[in-house]
Order: C-alpha cells, then structure tokens, then sequence
C-alpha cells in the first residue's frame, strides 16, 4: 500500500509502498478514505512531542471503510463507514470519560505510537471503532477524531453553562469547532484572531464579536467591562495566554488546549488575588467521540476545511499548515469514495 513515512526527524515524509498491515482476531482493517493533518503532526515531525520510532506512518484524523474484520468482531460488518476512538489502554479498555483515566493507562495511540491514516490502510480495535451517519462526509469525519473530540472535551472542562462570555483564541480548525459549540450551548463568543480573514471566520461561525489582539478595549466593553467568564487558548504560546489571562474576570477560567514548547511566565499574584483558574485540556473520551459524531451529524459542528489534497502531495500538505497560513483543516484525500 502507498504511505507517508517518516524515516528521519527532521525531514520530509517520503511516499512509499509498504506492506498492509495484518489485523489480530480482535482488530478490524480500514481502507483510508481521508485523513486530516493536525498541528500536532507538525510536532512530530520537527522531534518536539510524540516523537515516534521510526519508520513511521502518521495521521490521527482517519476516515474509511471497513475492508476486513478479525474473527472475533462481531460489531462491524466489511462497507461500514468508520471513525477511531485514538486512545487504547491497558487490557484494549476504552476512556470513556478521560477525567477518570489517568495518561499513564494509555497504552497507544492511533497515528501516534501506532500507525496511522497518512497510507491507503490503517488498522484499529474494533472497540475504539464508530461508525459515521451517512450524511458526514468524508472530507470532515476524520476531523471527529481529533479536532471535534477535542473542541468537545474542551467544552466540557471549562464547565461553560449558557449566558456565560467565553473568548475563543486561535481561529483554526478547533477554534471554528469550539465557537460552534459554545453557540450551540448557549454562550456569547469572542473571537480573537490575526488577520481579517480570521475574524471573517469566526463571524461565521457564530461568534458574537470577532478582534484582533490589538482590540482589548473591545473586549473589555463587550463584558461591560468586567471581563469574560472563559478563555479558551488554541495556539498556547505565552503570548495568547497572558492575552486570555487580561482579558478574563474575577475567578474566569482559562482553558489551555493548544499545545506549544514554551514556558510562559506566570504572575502568580494575578492568578491568586483574582482567583483564576487554569485547566489543561487534551483529546476526549469514547462517549466524547460520540457526541462529536452526533453534533456532525445533526448540523451543530460544520468543521471549516481549508484544502483537500492528494496523498501524493503531502509534503506541501504539511508546509502549508506549517506556514500558518491555512484557514481550517488541511485533509489528505487518501482514496475516492
């Protein structure tokens, strides 16, 4: 089968052909019909987080179709259209609620520790299997695995409840998920994003106010000036954290989802004197991944999808996410429908 391989840290992927993977009576083989490409793929690639051994294939927001299943499945048939649940833990046990499921029971992840979606087949448990609506496409299931799951988790952790003001920072493919998320529960949303064109997206996805950074006086009259009950960072780099930190009220709550190799400097006297509360914020849980596939499935989350591309152009693939210049998910169509 074709693949995107990372042979060496550092540099590009080379498209090979390598063997299919072989499935365990308890596993279930995938044909890939799309994959989306994450910042964390990026990571990986420079040696900055899940670094993996090497040669190894990537990609943790497959989509496809059941192409053969082990002898012990009894859930999924052969032509089912499936999502993975990444996490598998000691004993193939699902997290269904990761707030009770420490990392260190981690056994393995999808895309990260195993191979992953970036090839023409991946395989999975058929536990952490779940099957798609037919009316998500393609081009945005694969999205349920990370981006969605992780908008949702995030929604989760920071308690938002409906009338609260939450700011959402960093208008990428999560961003777009969380604003409509927070929409749907009843939240007013602002948007903080770099260039026009970001604020034009988070506009349309329902954000109620959308600035720049540069615009604190906005915010700050938006909340009647006493500040947002939420934040959410999506970049997490000092720079937007201490631009969610000003911009909160007495006892708001920062979630950090984004994922950056820095240390900010923290003012504990800020954080103490104003009673703010900071959760760190990862992936999601099975039931997670299912709420995900019924709010795609239902309208609520229409993820923004910046370009579709062929396997055969990955590595232009992974240098425009690395510019920052894509405007929502960048997805590597595998194979047709």
């Amino acid at each position: 089968m074709k693949a995107a391989v990372l042979h060496q840290i550092g540099h590009p992927f080379i498209i090979e052909h390598v063997p299919r993977p072989t499935i365990e009576p308890h596993e279930v083989l995938i044909e890939t019909r799309t994959c989306g490409i994450c910042r964390t793929d990026i990571h990986m690639q420079d040696g900055i987080a899940y670094v993996p051994d090497l040669p190894h294939i990537p990609g943790h927001e497959p989509a496809g179709v059941v192409a053969r299943i082990g002898a012990n499945v009894t859930n999924l048939a052969v032509g089912d259209r499936v999502v993975p649940h990444l996490f598998i833990t000691e004993g193939d046990e699902l997290i269904a609620d990761p707030r009770h499921a420490p990392s260190a029971t981690v056994k393995s992840i999808i895309g990260a520790s195993l191979p992953g979606g970036f090839a023409e087949f991946f395989k999975a448990p058929a536990a952490n299997l779940l099957k798609l609506p037919g009316n998500i496409p393609f081009e945005h299931a694969g999205l349920v695995s990370c981006a969605v799951i992780t908008a949702v988790h995030a929604c989760h952790r920071s308690r938002a409840a409906a009338g609260e003001t939450a700011i959402v920072i960093g208008i990428g493919g999560i961003g777009i998920v969380e604003i409509q998320i927070l929409k749907a529960r009843g939240c007013r949303v602002i948007a903080i994003g770099l260039t026009p064109e970001d604020l034009d997206l988070a506009t349309g996805a329902g954000a109620d106010l959308a600035v720049t950074a540069q615009q604190p006086d906005d915010v700050s009259s938006f909340t009647a000036h006493a500040g947002a009950d939420l934040a959410f960072d999506f970049v997490g780099i000092a720079a937007t954290m201490h631009t969610c930190i000003d911009a909160l009220r007495i006892r708001g709550r920062l979630i950090i989802v984004g994922e950056e190799d820095e240390s900010p400097p923290i003012n504990t006297i800020q954080l103490a004197q104003r009673e703010l509360e900071i959760i760190g914020s990862r992936n999601g849980g099975i039931d997670d991944a299912r709420e995900a596939i019924q709010l795609m499935a239902d309208g609520v989350v229409i993820p923004r999808i910046d370009r579709v591309m062929p396997l055969d152009q990955f590595n232009q693939a992974m240098d425009h996410v690395r510019s920052g210049n894509a405007k929502g998910r960048v997805v590597i169509r595998v194979a047709d429908d």
